[in-house]
């Protein structure tokens, strides 16, 4: 389901810009407000400016509803026994707007809170409760650092300072001055310690090994038996499912667990009109949704084969609740599409001897909903230092020339 944001007045002033990045709605009695704030003779002059602003930003964009104050809005008010105040008639403009498209009311004022919750009982949140998928540099699993020879050599003669005041199980990529990688280390709390990963010989995938500096990070942290929740995010193409299903197979041969469970929230790309009712039984259903693990086991074949040999399992993110799953890892791709209540569900299924393993792409969320709510970058934002957690964040595509060339249309 496609959510819009209906911000009221204050949230607009408050967010400015940034309001802009989704496609919103507004009332009309906020456009009132806004111009009668500009020029008062009661507001302050950071208030005013704030308006000023928003106006300019309003008249130069599209991206934007605005619902009038209509007669069926009016009745809104009367029906639930309200005062035709401003602020009454922005929450009965989003009550009247809900009733055929779905909104999460954003507001910073108590009073206007208290009422879109309790009253016309929509979802609501302030302006600091929203999460446009924003601060994605903040931590990316690792930190990259050129040495002189000086410098390198002082590191490792002082190995077990945290110089970098790197988090626990964050990595360092070591490049010596004319940029070559020289080294990888990882802080463990004591020291930078060496990276203990091994290529991948398997069955199924035969040899794979990284192809770029973040890839040898990402083999390094899913190989590692510590680390009970892994989060690979990057651009398409960068090898997320790749990286993620090989070594998860290669453990599974290996004994370490007994089958990986894909679990998929079900939402469609955005902007792409859905084929309607799929008939069948589950697999037939979430057949669609697992491709991304199909593509790297030869195929709807390949997953069939898996699925009989009791080594994989595909399941929807809305049957989990209330299980206890021992000795596997729940495997979640395109996990830009939950929110952070999914991510706790998932969290919370992780039984004995299983591990939480998730990817995704922060760019390519597909419904407003996560962008304002993404459980992939709270988790991050939320875990990253603790000893269970690992992260790592991919930045080449190695899919293949004509894929990277995607980028060319930002």
């Amino acid at each position: 389901m496609e959510y819009k944001l209906f911000l009221d007045t204050n949230a607009l002033l408050n967010l400015q810009s940034a309001a802009f990045k989704e496609k919103f709605v507004i009332s009309q009695k906020t456009l009132e407000e806004i111009e009668s704030i500009k020029t008062s003779g009661h507001k302050d002059g950071d208030v005013k400016y704030k308006a000023r602003s928003i106006a300019r930003l309003l008249d130069q964009s599209e991206n934007y509803e605005v619902i009038a104050y209509t007669p069926e809005v009016r009745k809104i008010i009367n029906d639930f026994t309200l005062d035709e105040t401003p602020d009454n008639i922005i929450l009965a403009s989003a009550y009247w707007y809900n009733q055929s498209s779905s909104i999460i009311v954003c507001t910073d004022d108590l009073n206007c809170k208290f009422i879109s919750k309790n009253i016309f009982k929509l979802p609501t949140k302030g302006t600091q409760e929203l999460n446009l998928v924003k601060n994605l540099d903040e931590y990316t699993g690792y930190k990259d650092v050129t040495l002189s020879d000086e410098e390198m050599s002082y590191f490792y003669l002082h190995i077990n300072e945290n110089m970098y005041d790197s988090l626990l199980n964050e990595y360092l990529i070591i490049r010596k001055s004319d940029g070559e990688v020289v080294d990888y280390r990882k802080w463990n709390g004591e020291e930078y310690s060496a990276l203990s990963y091994k290529q991948i010989k398997s069955n199924f995938n035969g040899r794979v090994k990284p192809r770029n500096p973040q890839q040898v990070l990402a083999f390094d942290m899913l190989q590692n038996s510590n680390e009970t929740i892994k989060i690979i995010s990057g651009k398409f193409g960068s090898g997320k499912d790749f990286l993620m299903i090989a070594n998860a197979l290669k453990l599974i041969e290996d004994g370490k667990f007994d089958k990986l469970l894909y679990v998929r929230n079900t939402i469609g790309v955005k902007d792409a009109e859905e084929i309607g009712y799929l008939p069948g039984d589950k697999f037939s259903k979430l057949l669609p949704f697992a491709m991304p693990l199909a593509d790297h086991l030869g195929g709807e074949s390949g997953l069939e084969l898996k699925m009989m040999e009791g080594t994989v399992d595909i399941e929807h993110l809305g049957y989990i609740r209330g299980r206890d799953i021992k000795n596997t890892i729940i495997y979640v791709s395109e996990a830009e599409n939950l929110t952070k209540e999914h991510v706790q569900l998932l969290i919370g299924r992780v039984g004995e001897g299983s591990a939480l393993w998730m990817n995704g792409d922060f760019k390519q969320t597909d419904s407003a909903l996560f962008r304002m709510n993404n459980g992939l970058l709270s988790a991050v934002q939320k875990l990253a230092g603790n000893e269970k957690f690992g992260y790592v964040q991919l930045l080449k595509t190695e899919r293949s020339e004509t894929a990277a060339m995607a980028d060319l249309l930002d």
